[in-house]
């Protein structure tokens, strides 16, 4: 059985990739065409860098009376859709050498030819290629030998044209911000609380912008989906200096070379200082932002688990648990060094098959903040090396395989799929949305309930799935909350985000929407509770009482839980023990008064509901349930002995 991705891994990106041969015949065309003239062209009235195109109309720059620009998030954020005749650069694909490789259908210019082009274009199309721009010998029938009778002689570079990739270039010297605004950015974000929470989600909506259309420059991919990164700008304008390159876009057509790499650099400055603002903890390990992006492109589908030495036996339970539900899915195993998780349990752990332990600490940079607990989840999602990543909480178990999770309709939708909370503690924070999150409040945030106090938990994370390609911006800002700005200091009058909401668990959802990222739902499936009926439970009022959370799936039938095996998670040592699990109760969906759950000692959960909510484990998953309390008995542990 086989435990890889289900998606190749990621193709090695490749940066200043060099001239493959297989574009050389067009480049040849170009030359001979004279596209290329010896003399250069009038010298253009030299243009600001800053100055908008008459097409686009575009202007970020609102000067606020105090002389500082307002960082308006809307008119970034049109920035955010990308042209639909903006494809990304397609790298030339590798053909196979020897005998085996198929054979080539060279293009209808060249067939249509008689001459010697046609000869030497054919000797090219049936050579071994590649992306080295390798040399030639003098004697060799190649593209430098056809130059010496019509191309250049002196052996200059000659690159292909690649219009898009003009369109792209303007796009971002058209959105270099102006000197105020751009200081307005890359000053330090100040405040706490909720200010400081407001005025992070504005940050990273412009990041985001100025962000997506760096990689629209710079990323390409082949047609097997390998990610590349072109790093060749100047080279590139350089060598097409005296071509007209601008193809028409009024923001280039006037601007003489060094304005254009002046405004490519400043650009580059710019982003490089406010990308290491808002998220520095991600270098050294990844060069940039946009580097990390790439890693995953192709980096299949996953489960993310994270774990130290006390989670150890959860994980060496629960992996064959799933393995036995038919998960295939490859195993990553995030954790905090080797004071958090061993080398004999990492040892036990990759015994496992498809599973691998990942040492996050040496690639998060937590200077001047410790990275630890539960906020690890965040980043274990992110520096995993899967696109689609399910990640599951230790104390976590499935009745179905987890897999299902990407066939969710939700999750297809869009990308991010999260599981609901119990209705529990009424608690209305309708003010504090209003006061964190930037204008307009999208509908689902008026359709959850903290905006309509049903109550003050919402979000569950012991699971959660997300397409890193697509959310990569609102997982980062996610990391920030629960990095740098998670811990408050009431001596120094500062208030962090887990000050104002508990835990982790809420921090996904409203970063989302911090971020301007809509692209998410809650699944739709309702929670419950299981254990045995308290005595004092009756046929209009059945009460159980226990620490496990149970999530249905839509059908209303059992599909994973947290909280672990244990009667009483939170019990000292030797007073841990396997609780006993025969019947199950749904909460009720409407909020009733008093609430259906009550919140007891040592965060034990009790759920009343109605007589037509209560259900008894099948066969089958009673017997799902021996199985985990069997293995958990095998390798000991807690409450298991």
């Amino acid at each position: 059985m086989s435990f890889g991705p289900k998606r190749s891994f990621l193709k090695e990106g490749r940066s200043h990739p060099g001239l493959p041969d297989g574009v050389c015949i067009p480049v040849f065309i170009f030359i001979i065409s004279g596209g290329l003239s010896s003399s250069p062209s009038t010298p253009a009235k030299p243009r600001s860098v800053l100055e908008k195109s008459a097409e686009t109309g575009y202007s970020d720059r609102n000067i606020l009376p105090d002389g500082h620009e307002h960082v308006d998030a809307n008119r970034l954020s049109s920035f955010n859709a990308v042209d639909k005749d903006q494809v990304p650069f397609k790298a030339p694909v590798e053909v196979q050498t020897g005998a085996e490789s198929p054979s080539t259908t060279l293009p209808s210019w060249v067939q249509e030819d008689s001459g010697e082009l046609s000869k030497w274009a054919a000797e090219e199309a049936a050579s071994p290629k590649g992306y080295g721009g390798k040399q030639h010998s003098s004697g060799s029938s190649s593209l430098s030998s056809f130059f010496s009778s019509g191309g250049n002689s002196d052996g200059s570079l000659v690159w292909e044209e690649r219009p898009k990739f003009e369109k792209a270039l303007a796009r971002v010297i058209d959105m270099l911000p102006g000197e105020m605004h751009m200081r307005d950015l890359l000053r330090q974000v100040e405040g706490t609380g909720k200010e400081k929470l407001r005025e992070m989600g504005l940050r990273v909506r412009a990041y985001k912008s100025y962000f997506e259309a760096w990689e629209d420059l710079h990323l390409g991919f082949d047609a097997e989906g390998g990610t590349y990164v072109r790093d060749d700008v100047v080279q590139y304008l350089r060598i097409h200096e005296h071509t007209d390159v601008s193809k028409g876009v009024p923001s280039m057509s006037d601007m003489a070379l060094s304005q254009k790499i002046r405004a490519y650099e400043s650009y580059r400055y710019f982003l490089a200082k406010f990308g290491q603002l808002l998220f520095p903890w991600t270098a050294p390990y990844f060069s940039d932002h946009m580097t990390l992006h790439a890693h995953f492109k192709r980096g299949g589908r996953g489960i993310v688990l994270t774990a130290g030495d006390g989670q150890a036996a959860y994980l060496l339970t629960s992996i064959p648990i799933m393995r036995q539900l038919g998960c295939t899915l490859p195993i990553e195993v995030m954790y905090l060094g080797d004071s958090d998780l061993s080398e004999d349990f990492r040892a036990d752990l990759e015994v496992l098959e498809g599973v691998i332990t990942r040492d996050i600490a040496q690639m998060v940079n937590d200077e001047g903040w410790k990275l630890a607990g539960w906020a690890a989840k965040p980043f274990a999602i992110l520096f995993s090396s899967f696109r689609e990543a399910i990640f599951i909480d230790a104390d976590s178990l499935f009745f179905r395989n987890p897999e299902v999770l990407f066939d969710d309709p939700g999750y297809q939708a869009t990308g991010a799929l999260f599981f609901r909370d119990r209705i529990i503690v009424p608690e209305n924070k309708k003010r504090w949305l209003q006061q964190i999150l930037p204008k307009p409040i999208s509908k689902q945030v008026k359709q959850s309930r903290f905006w309509t106090g049903n109550s003050g938990h919402m979000q569950e994370s012991g699971v959660v799935v997300v397409d890193k390609w697509r959310h990569f911006l609102a997982l980062l800002l996610i990391t920030r909350m629960n990095g740098p700005d998670r811990d408050g200091n009431k001596d120094e009058g500062r208030i962090g985000v887990y000050d104002m909401v508990y835990g982790d668990k809420e921090t996904f959802w409203i970063g989302w929407e911090l971020a301007g990222d809509l692209d998410y739902v809650f699944h739709q499936g309702d929670a419950g509770i299981m254990a045995g009926l308290e005595e004092s439970s009756t046929p209009e009022n059945y009460t159980i009482c226990a620490p496990q959370l149970l999530h249905l799936d839509t059908d209303g039938k059992p599909f994973w839980f947290n909280g672990w095996l244990l009667d009483n998670k939170y019990a000292e040592k030797k007073q841990k023990k396997i609780g006993s699990f025969v019947h199950y109760l749904i909460e009720p969906r409407d909020v009733r008064d008093p609430v259906a759950w009550q919140l007891e000692e040592s965060n034990m959960c009790c759920l009343t509901t109605d007589p037509d909510k209560k259900f008894d484990f099948s066969d089958a998953e009673k017997k799902l349930l021996e199985d985990m309390i069997t293995k958990a008995t095998e390798v000991g542990a807690p409450g298991s002995g």
